[in-house]
């Protein structure tokens, strides 16, 4: 789904997944929220309308139980949850335009209007069947209200529709030993009676919708198709009283599937916001309607999102979705979030744990970084969080404003020069914001993070080549130059990052005195006066999340493997030996050494924090063991491709060599 950004404005509805009002929000919500504000962040940037829609999914089963449990009802529950899940969402900057409630009067209208609708093209069918009944409580028991033994893996205590133990889904009247939830006693089967959708009616009508429209991306676009190539099976929408959701009309005791009311959520928040905004809903929903409505949900709740809620769309005469992006799972290093391993993270400890001023934009930028139109899943790993975020945000990034503005504040007055730029960096840029655009509006933010990176990369590869310390001694109009076009590479590097850190954004968009449009990633700065340069960007290190990971998590990990690593493990590292051809200081760095290392086939550049205890000169010669396949990192300016090896005892350093000579690029094993 490709946006412009010239030419006709567009219209966008973008929703995601409504979080379960019976807890609070956890890192696998962030997931999804950052991918759904990244891509409303970029079309409003763009110039679009996007109107960013959500509330809480707050009827059913499993509210009815978290009430019991803590005394309180369940409105009283909804009420509660509603703003922890408010605060946690607004610490990462996910921007709603409004963020609701399922369990309102626009709701109920909207789900009595489409389910009489879909009564009207005899769509609803009803049939009687056999459920469970609790006899002292005298209610019949929904899938959450009864528990026992798994009918796949044995596991006890386990709901009535899904085993947390091993994953499998089943029906209540399938496991062994059933327990009623509230009174304890053993359930007896009874019959009742309920309403079935009959979506094996609408097969047809799911194929064309689903086939080559681009609203699933290909992959998941055949998993779906398998479901309907193996027969679509009626859904059963109504659920037996007492029950906390919607009372179906023209009935006793019968309520809506949680189900059913949820998705339809997306639409009543629309209305509410609408009215509130002199808006007509039909503008965005109204079959007819020029919005692209665009949802993006988890892959565990495709079969709502890609079958039942078309039917029930198309059926009530309504918009049906342009574009389903679908995300894999959150695992945390590795492993699927757990409370017992210490791995199921909520957004308020990540907030008051990890200390780091900056770590929710760095959250952001982390998810970002790996997102991507599929499904596939995505694992937060803290090393590999640090060094992303460091590589690119504060090494490239960074390191390119800071360079740039120090040296506009001390030789140019905090005056960016009058001066023309590089054209040919000025084109190289109006051509990386055109290839970034494409990928937001695609879905791939990885690819777009790439591409910034790379542009931060020529920036500050031009800034190093041009010397503009030299320059400014003998060619200060040249010097000009090259500060006129780093201030625009630094603009364009903001603009493009807005949708992703906001807040980092912002910081340029203060210094710059205005805020950054998508246009403004063209060249336009000079002779323009600057605010006072700030810290942009601030490292972050694997202490900071100290005390994130639970110590069920430390304790689980060291009685599994006990801090050591296998022979897998450490066959990835290539390890080699390589001779130091030269050495020399890095500029305005009292730490870092540029090392120039033969390795046989051969030669790379290695920036080293070692100057504070060997002189360049002591090293040239000298037989080092390096890491060789270590992504390439920009420090100070310097690319370094790969890292030396030395040990640290007291106050001093010592680099590990071989202690006899070895050929250059041998091999350690």
């Amino acid at each position: 789904m490709p946006s412009r950004t010239d030419g006709p404005r567009k219209t966008f509805l973008v929703t995601q997944a409504l979080p379960y009002a019976n807890g609070d929000i956890h890192l696998g919500h962030l997931l999804e929220a950052v991918q759904s504000d990244v891509f409303v962040r970029f079309q409003k940037q763009a110039g679009n309308t996007a109107l960013f829609v959500c509330a809480d999914d707050t009827h059913g089963t499993p509210i009815e139980l978290a009430a019991i449990k803590r005394g309180v009802t369940p409105r009283e529950l909804i009420a509660e949850t509603w703003h922890h899940h408010v605060r946690d969402y607004a610490s990462f900057g996910i921007g709603f335009d409004i963020f609701y409630t399922t369990d309102s009067d626009e709701n109920r209208r909207y789900a009595e209007f489409i389910y009489r609708k879909l009564r009207e093209q005899g769509l609803v069918v009803e049939r009687e069947i056999e459920q469970y009944f609790d006899e002292r409580e005298q209610r019949f028991l929904p899938d959450r209200f009864v528990k026992g033994t798994c009918p796949r893996c044995g596991a006890e205590d386990q709901y009535g529709d899904v085993c947390e133990a091993c994953g499998a889904t089943y029906n209540p009247t399938e496991l062994t030993s059933p327990k009623s939830a509230l009174s304890g006693t053993t359930p007896v089967l009874k019959k009742s009676t309920h309403f079935f959708v009959q979506l094996s009616k609408c097969e047809q009508f799911l194929r064309d919708y689903l086939g080559g429209t681009g609203v699933l991306e290909q992959e998941m676009r055949n998993f779906v198709g398998r479901w309907i190539e193996d027969g679509l099976e009626d859904w059963c929408i109504s659920r037996d009283g007492p029950y906390f959701g919607f009372k179906i009309p023209d009935t006793e005791n019968k309520y809506f599937y949680v189900w059913l009311d949820a998705p339809i959520g997306y639409l009543s928040s629309t209305a509410k916001w609408c009215a509130g905004h002199g808006c007509d809903v039909a503008d965005y929903w109204g079959k007819d309607s020029d919005a692209e409505l665009v949802h993006f949900i988890g892959k565990d709740i495709v079969y709502f999102h890609a079958l039942f809620w078309p039917v029930m769309l198309n059926a009530a005469g309504f918009k049906l979705p342009s574009r389903i992006f679908v995300h894999g799972f959150l695992t945390v290093e590795g492993e699927k979030m757990s409370k017992t391993r210490g791995t199921f993270i909520l957004a308020r400890d990540f907030v008051r744990i990890v200390n780091h001023p900056q770590a929710c934009d760095y959250l952001r930028f982390y998810f970002a970084a790996k997102l991507t139109s599929n499904a596939s899943d995505i694992d937060l790993n803290i090393h590999e969080f640090c060094t992303r975020v460091n590589t690119t945000l504060v090494n490239n990034v960074g390191n390119l404003h800071h360079r740039t503005f120090v040296f506009i504040d001390r030789y140019f007055g905090s005056i960016i020069p009058d001066a023309a730029w590089d054209a040919g960096l000025a084109a190289e840029t109006a051509a990386a914001a055109e290839a970034i655009a494409e990928c937001y509006g695609r879905g791939e933010y990885k690819e777009a993070i790439e591409k910034v990176h790379a542009l931060a990369n020529r920036g500050n590869k031009y800034y190093q080549d041009s010397a503009p310390w030299a320059l400014i001694k003998n060619d200060p109009s040249k010097a000009a130059e090259v500060m006129v076009t780093c201030a625009n590479v630094v603009k364009a590097l903001a603009v493009f990052l807005k949708p992703v850190v906001p807040n980092i954004a912002a910081v340029v968009e203060e210094q710059m005195q205005r805020t950054f449009s998508w246009g403004d990633c063209a060249f336009s700065l000079r002779n323009i006066p600057m605010g006072p340069t700030k810290k942009l960007v601030q490292p972050i290190m694997a202490e900071h999340f100290a005390g994130l990971l639970g110590t069920a998590a430390d304790a689980g990990n060291a009685a599994k493997d006990d801090g050591m690593i296998d022979v897998d493990d450490f066959s990835r590292i290539d390890l080699r030996i390589g001779t130091i051809e030269q050495a020399e200081p890095v500029p305005k760095s009292n730490k870092l050494l540029k090392l120039i290392v033969n390795e046989g086939a051969r030669k790379r550049q290695i920036v080293a924090g070692i100057a504070q205890h060997y002189t360049p000169e002591s090293l040239v010669g000298r037989q080092i063991v390096f890491v060789a396949n270590l992504k390439p990192a920009v420090l100070m300016g310097q690319k370094s491709e790969g890292m030396l090896l030395a040990a640290q005892h007291g106050g001093a350093l010592s680099i590990i060599g071989p202690d006899t000579p070895v050929s250059a690029g041998a091999k350690i094993s």
